[in-house]
């Protein structure tokens, strides 16, 4: 498997050859609401999108392999970063099973790159700016859907008390909001930067007006 062949054949050859259905099993965990099997089957029809736009796509199994596997360990009560190095750890095992170094690796790469949602080094993922953009294209979709994003993100965390989660929301939240952009790639900016930073400011004012 080659990021030199047809990119959406790269893609499909990892699907078939991936352990889907315990995958899926792991993100149908019942704690979880919108870190859930949808989140990656919309970040894949994102990837496919974007290859359809002719968003130059370096390693196309690599971008597949990160998608399926970024949130595949996700415990909300777990420590800053410990789900992203776990799910790095599984990816390594269960995408090395079927994929080659290369493409392992920086799928790797670019899950510990979520920690901090910063780029990793192009040489240890080629792909990463895009595969972030993708992430966080939640952020940039209509009012409705990011709205009910941030119930499920509630939800995810409701053993937090109210109180502490309003501020603690509405910091990750200006932080984003505080970067000169969200989305780094041309194609990501074009089509979610002005609606992210819109559904950014109303819901860190809901946030910080309880």
């Amino acid at each position: 498997m080659t990021s030199a062949m047809n990119p959406r054949s790269a893609i499909a050859s990892l699907l078939a050859a991936a352990p889907l259905e315990a995958l899926e099993r792991r993100y149908r965990e019942p704690w979880r609401h919108y870190h859930a099997w949808a989140h990656p089957q919309a970040m894949l029809a994102h990837l496919d999108r974007a290859i359809g736009d002719a968003v130059p796509v370096v390693d196309p199994t690599a971008c597949a392999g990160f998608i399926l596997w970024h949130d595949a360990v996700y415990d909300p009560q777990a420590p800053h970063g410990r789900n992203e190095e776990l799910s790095a750890v599984l990816c390594a095992s269960e995408m090395g099973a079927i994929a080659g170094p290369l493409a392992t690796a920086r799928a790797g790469a670019a899950i510990l790159a979520t920690i901090r949602h910063v780029p990793p080094d192009p040489a240890d993922c080629p792909d990463g700016a895009l595969l972030l953009d993708i992430d966080l294209s939640i952020l940039g979709q209509p009012a409705a859907v990011f709205d009910a994003y941030d119930r499920q993100i509630r939800a995810e965390y409701a053993h937090v008390e109210a109180g502490v989660y309003a501020a603690a929301r509405a910091g990750i939240l200006r932080n984003f909001l505080a970067r000169d952009r969200l989305f780094l790639t041309d194609w990501g900016f074009d089509q979610w930067e002005q609606a992210a930073r819109d559904n950014l400011r109303r819901v860190i004012a809901q946030l910080e007006g309880d």
